[in-house]
């Protein structure tokens, strides 16, 4: 009876934990084949089919779809514009910001900016001293690859739509199990930009938010972590170990 109760609350533990993890505000990553080309498209039927998927709606009637995958070198990500039917070379773009969850509490953010019809991607970086007015420096000589290009048909669309894809190197951003994570796609036509999370206002459209505002991409599977295993989840069956242990032993002295 009491080794079943310590199971019983092992498992209500693991599910807070899962329950936590897993909020409004998380999207998830899984480990997969690496994206064979980033040329801003969906270029054939299967190329995003291992990735986790996000679909995001909005009250502008717009929509998103986010594709997320890495191979552990590196992490891809889809931002599919479904709305965005009139493209605009040079001036439509879409940016994805990340920051790994580690022990270091002087991690960097780092952002991606891709624009349409531009080979010459931008990628910043933000430095967390900056507590008051945060600054961001353009860097260069990364292995950061990402194109915005114009996918004819995808599974969500038949109509021609902007789409962006991001290939950001593991050993830049740092490996973790997760990751503050925040998205944003410029529409230029219409002059609207969609988010993720969504509803954060924003002063400008060149305007990126504090990570506080930011949401969180999560490996469930932990493959993207520092170490093997989440130290939460190797924590309930050593605690149940040692106590079924004592148990047997104390058993055995009676």
């Amino acid at each position: 009876m009491m080794i079943s109760m310590i199971v019983l609350i092992g498992l209500l533990w693991l599910g807070f934990i899962v329950n936590e993890t897993f909020a409004e505000e998380s999207i998830l990553i899984t480990e997969a084949n690496s994206i064979q080309e980033i040329d801003g498209k969906w270029g054939f039927v299967n190329e995003w089919k291992e990735s986790a998927y996000t679909g995001l709606s909005y009250d502008n009637g717009g929509k998103l779809v986010l594709r997320t995958l890495h191979d552990r070198n590196y992490i891809y990500v889809l931002v599919d514009h479904l709305g965005d039917t009139h493209p605009n070379k040079g001036e439509d773009r879409a940016i994805v910001c990340l920051n790994s969850k580690n022990e270091n509490p002087e991690k960097d953010n780092y952002c991606f900016i891709v624009t349409l019809g531009r080979k010459n991607s931008i990628v910043l970086q933000e430095s967390t001293s900056f507590t008051i007015n945060s600054k961001f420096k353009r860097i260069f000589k990364t292995e950061f690859e990402g194109m915005g290009g114009v996918t004819v048909a995808d599974r969500y669309s038949t109509i021609p739509h902007v789409t962006y894809e991001f290939k950001i190197p593991v050993e830049l951003v740092g490996k973790s199990n997760e990751y503050q994570f925040y998205v944003a796609a410029y529409e230029a036509q219409r002059n609207y930009i969609l988010t993720w999370p969504k509803n954060i206002i924003l002063k400008n459209n060149f305007d990126i938010p504090l990570s506080s505002n930011w949401g969180t991409m999560i490996s469930p599977d932990s493959s993207l972590p520092e170490f093997p295993l989440s130290l939460s989840v190797l924590i309930i069956p050593m605690v149940m170990i040692i106590v079924i242990s004592r148990m047997k032993v104390d058993f055995l002295n009676k």
